[in-house]
Order: structure tokens, then C-alpha cells, then sequence
């Protein structure tokens, strides 16, 4: 089982002093170990079981998600087993993916640009501050840029709307 974390698996492990030393390779590829964790819990039907569970995805951006989704659902009836969980349900991988997990992100456009595969409603813009990588002080600017595409409706949900529904914040 892995941890929904960006830190890699065991056997794998990195001292948080050597942080400055980890490689582009591996920082590049981070969001494998979020894949890993996702899969792990929808296939063994973690959000079968418990329906109004929500995991979030942060500080990997989106862009990854659309094909995760495909290839989760596409094991999922292409590649089926007699030993692998079935779903009592009638729903997809990518089913429990929409209702039941969201995804942070900072600047990711060609995740924007997907985000109807995503799920719009699933979308939580966030300026990483204080953090190197963070949007501060051009925050503004940026999300401007980053969903110049989208509709009011939809800035109003990614740019706090949903977060503010996701932490019953309203």
C-alpha cells in the first residue's frame, strides 16, 4: 500500500536534508507516487466503501490526470482478472476518481485547458506561498492568465468555490 505523499516508497527514502540534492529526474516524475497511491485506493474499492471519503492531489498540478484516467479505466475493462476487484457498482475507476478526489494546482494551463475530463468541480487553485515555486507576488496575474479560457462560473468554483465547498467552509 502506498502513502498518498510525494515522497518516494520504501527502499527509496530521501533524509530531508538531502532535498537539495535530489535530482530533476525524479522531481520531474514526482506525481508518480500520488498515481500509485489513487490506484491503489480505487481499485481496491476504498471509495466504494466509503463514498463521501475526499483525497486531494496538491502541489502536482493537472496535466498528468486526464491520461491517468484513461489508463486506470482502461485496465480496468481491458485488462480484466478473475482475482482483481470488481466494483459492486456500476461505475468506472475514473467514476470514484470525479466524485471523490481533488487536485490542487498553481499554473498548470494545459491542465486548465482539460479540465472538463478533470472535472471542474474537482479543480483548487492555490499560490503555494511561501514556498519557492509559489505565485506570490504575480498571483493575480497568473490565475488571470492561467483560466482566461474559462467561463465565470467556472474562476468562481477553481479560484476558491471549490475549496470553500470541499472544507465545508461556506
Amino acid at each position: 500500500m502506498h502513502i498518498a505523499t510525494n515522497r518516494p516508497g520504501p527502499g527509496q527514502d530521501f533524509a530531508l536534508e538531502d532535498r537539495n540534492c535530489v535530482r530533476n529526474s525524479f522531481l520531474a516524475n514526482a506525481d508518480h507516487w500520488v498515481r500509485m497511491s489513487l490506484s491503489d485506493m480505487i481499485f481496491s474499492g476504498v471509495f466504494e466503501r466509503y463514498p463521501k471519503l475526499k483525497v486531494g492531489t496538491v502541489e502536482h498540478e493537472l496535466s498528468w490526470i486526464p491520461h491517468f484516467l484513461d489508463r486506470i479505466d482502461y485496465t480496468y475493462t481491458q485488462r480484466v482478472q478473475q482475482e482483481r476487484y470488481r466494483f459492486k457498482e456500476a461505475m468506472l475507476p475514473s467514476d470514484y476518481f470525479h466524485r471523490n478526489v481533488f487536485a490542487g494546482f498553481q499554473e498548470d494551463a494545459m491542465g486548465i485547458r482539460d479540465r472538463h475530463i478533470i472535472g471542474v468541480d474537482n479543480l483548487l487553485w492555490g499560490s503555494d506561498y511561501p514556498h519557492v515555486e509559489s505565485t506570490f507576488p504575480r498571483s493575480r496575474q497568473i490565475i488571470e492568465e492561467v483560466l482566461g479560457d474559462c467561463t465565470e462560473e467556472e474562476k468562481a468554483k477553481i479560484a476558491g468555490g471549490n475549496a470553500a465547498r470541499i472544507y465545508n467552509l461556506n
